[in-house]
């Protein structure tokens, strides 16, 4: 099978897509990744070919004055929103009304030349989407992170139904049948939503469950005996103010802080901190997660689902996005607490009643079993090849 695997830049949009094209690589399938040109060493370091489409991130799409004013521009038009009316007109008329359009005709180009059996996109990838309807090439829709409902993506349909209609296809096909892959465990995703993709297909999300691995060398002489790790994931670390509030609010608590800031983050704006709190630029989470009693952290999926494959209770403080969907759907399924963004000593507290109350940790742990019995990336693509 030629699988044409297709995602914008960020890292947090790749790492999830990532063991599905390694198992397909490993079958013998010939495989290629369609990303921004700034992330291709992320497909170089894991042994796959990238074809780069796209302006890098920082550059401005169509033309506006610079990437820094659209996104002043964004904040300020999404700024009496909700946070879904924010999700839905962020992906509607940013990630794709600007990013997907602006690469769109190059996407077709290579769709058409490379000629793929199957396109694999994920939510914030809808280029390769549309390209892949513009060739009449079937497509699959991968998850890196929660579901979402159609009424939040509707926006989003309605402008790349325009965009196909521009380069002379009547219509984009109804998504009823299309395969949804879905790492979202069972128990976190709402009841009776209309969904986006109702197709659904579990894959187990084969980054983030445990792996055996050494003991990473961070933990060693640390005082405690339980450990929090607090974490912004790879897209946030570096917002203003949000670590620092987070480490202010453990590091006079009797527990073990690991913190990790990014491969670019300065240690310095930290400050002196005592011997039991670590600031670390990178440390493995599969290494980490088991070593922890609670994860602190902004609701990034990766970061959410790595701590619940672990059986970790978490203490989620949403910045932007679907931070806060995720919130509430831990909130809901009492894997975790929930706080404000900011809130000192409200992270402070949560914190304490993930560590004291066994229903976080109980609860987490049922989503480690959920997490695990998922279908292999190799199962899923044997269902793929059939279908």
């Amino acid at each position: 099978m030629r699988l044409m695997l297709s995602s914008g830049a960020g890292y947090s949009h790749i790492a999830p897509m990532l063991p599905l094209a390694c198992a397909a690589r490993d079958a013998g399938d010939e495989v290629v990744f369609v990303t921004g040109p700034e992330a291709v060493h992320h497909l170089a370091d894991a042994g796959l070919p990238a074809v780069p489409i796209g302006r890098p991130n920082g550059s401005a799409p169509n033309g506006s004055a610079s990437n820094d004013a659209m996104w002043q521009r964004a904040r300020a038009e999404m700024a009496d929103m909700t946070p879904e009316q924010r999700l839905s007109h962020l992906i509607a008329e940013y990630m794709v009304g600007m990013g997907a359009a602006a690469r769109l005709d190059d996407m077709v180009a290579f769709v058409r030349d490379w000629r793929p059996d199957l396109v694999v996109a994920n939510l914030a990838e809808r280029a390769a989407v549309m390209a892949a309807c513009l060739v009449d090439v079937p497509y699959v829709m991968h998850a890196i992170g929660p579901p979402k409902a159609a009424a939040t993506m509707a926006r989003a349909w309605e402008v790349a139904e325009n965009l196909v209609r521009e380069r002379g296809l009547d219509g984009l096909p109804g998504r009823g049948s299309v395969p949804y892959l879905d790492i979202w465990p069972d128990g976190l995703r709402p009841d009776g939503v209309e969904w986006e993709y109702p197709a659904r297909w579990p894959l187990r999300p084969e980054g983030v469950v445990p792996a055996p691995g050494p003991r990473p060398a961070v933990l060693e002489g640390l005082p405690y005996d339980r450990t929090v790790y607090v974490t912004l994931g790879t897209t946030y670390n570096a917002r203003p103010g949000v670590l620092e509030e987070m480490v202010a609010a453990l590091r006079d608590e009797s527990v073990n802080v690991v913190v990790t800031i990014g491969d670019g983050g300065d240690r310095g704006r930290f400050g002196d901190q005592p011997e039991h709190v670590r600031i670390e630029h990178f440390v493995p989470q599969e290494r980490l997660l088991p070593e922890v009693d609670a994860v602190v952290c902004h609701g990034g999926s990766a970061t959410v689902l790595g701590a619940l494959a672990h059986g970790v209770p978490l203490v989620v403080a949403p910045l932007a996005t679907d931070h806060f969907e995720v919130a509430a759907q831990v909130r809901a399924a009492k894997a975790g607490v929930v706080v404000e963004s900011g809130d000192g000593n409200g992270i402070r507290d949560a914190v304490r009643a993930v560590l004291t109350d066994p229903v976080y940790r109980e609860s987490a742990g049922t989503f480690a079993d959920r997490i695990a019995a998922l279908p292999s990336p190799a199962t899923v693509l044997d269902r793929l090849r059939e279908a």
